[in-house]
């Protein structure tokens, strides 16, 4: 039988050979790359779908690092497996992301009964697809950065893109989030918000921020160019204060998993 937490580092090491595909076989071996990512994603799955069946009905805590890759990795499925612009750092930021939550697992506290409820699960839920987006965003807007020798016309194009989608659903997955955290903490502490919670805190300033990103475009002078720049930050402020407070503290892999295979 394998645990949640064995199945995810068959997701990390077909994420890393996958990662290595994209760097070293571009444009070879497509279908090799697609198979190899594929199976990377559906072990993701596994792991995940098995943390939320031996924690059900509670909600799973601490669990927001082994989510997000695959997340991302479902939403941007299309870019990636089409090889579109942007999809080999979208790969790398995968596999980045995988590595983390392999070695910095937060994994060993239990879910407490007062995460029964629907509204915790909307809540952590949402909130991946949330910082999903937006690193999906951020993404796109730096390989913008990257290709600022294309045209006007394309720039605007490839601005439409990340801005006016992934920014947009991610923002609106973000602020559904906060009202079923809110709901949530009302119905179990009595109050709608813990103001001296940390994660509260980055939580409501990633949400301002956010916000006054989409109203960008009603200055002159924040451009495209302008704009991209605030997206990559965005994604920059997302990793460092919405996902690194997630980690634990570094632990190396179980390499007993290694012996169920042979």
């Amino acid at each position: 039988m394998f645990l949640p937490r064995d199945m995810f580092y068959v997701a990390v090491s077909f994420y890393l050979l996958s990662g290595f595909l994209s760097i070293f076989l571009q444009g070879k071996r497509a279908l090799l790359f697609r198979c190899i990512f594929g199976i990377g994603l559906f072990a993701n799955f596994l792991s995940d779908a098995g943390r939320y069946y031996f924690s059900w009905p509670l909600m799973p805590m601490f669990q927001g690092p082994f989510f997000l890759p695959l997340f991302i990795g479902i939403l941007s499925l299309k870019t990636i497996w089409q090889k579109r612009a942007g999809w080999n750092m979208l790969v790398a930021l995968i596999c980045l992301l995988s590595l983390a939550a392999a070695f910095f697992p937060n994994d060993f506290y239990l879910p407490f009964l007062k995460s029964k409820t629907i509204f915790s699960h909307l809540f952590l839920l949402s909130g991946i697809i949330g910082k999903s987006c937006f690193l999906i965003a951020g993404i796109h807007a730096l390989d913008h950065i990257r290709q600022k020798g294309r045209s006007r016309k394309q720039a605007v194009l490839r601005n439409r893109s990340w801005a006016a989608s992934w920014i947009v659903w991610g923002f609106g997955f973000w602020t559904f989030s906060m009202f079923s955290g809110e709901i949530w903490s009302y119905l179990s502490w009595g109050s709608p918000v813990v103001w001296d919670d940390a994660a509260i805190t980055m939580t409501t300033a990633t949400w301002f921020y956010y916000g006054c990103f989409l109203h960008l475009h009603l200055l002159k002078s924040w451009d495209v160019e302008r704009r991209t720049y605030a997206a990559v930050f965005g994604a920059v402020l997302i990793l460092t204060f919405n996902c690194c407070p997630e980690l634990g503290g570094f632990r190396l892999p179980d390499t007993g998993i290694l012996m169920k295979f042979l």
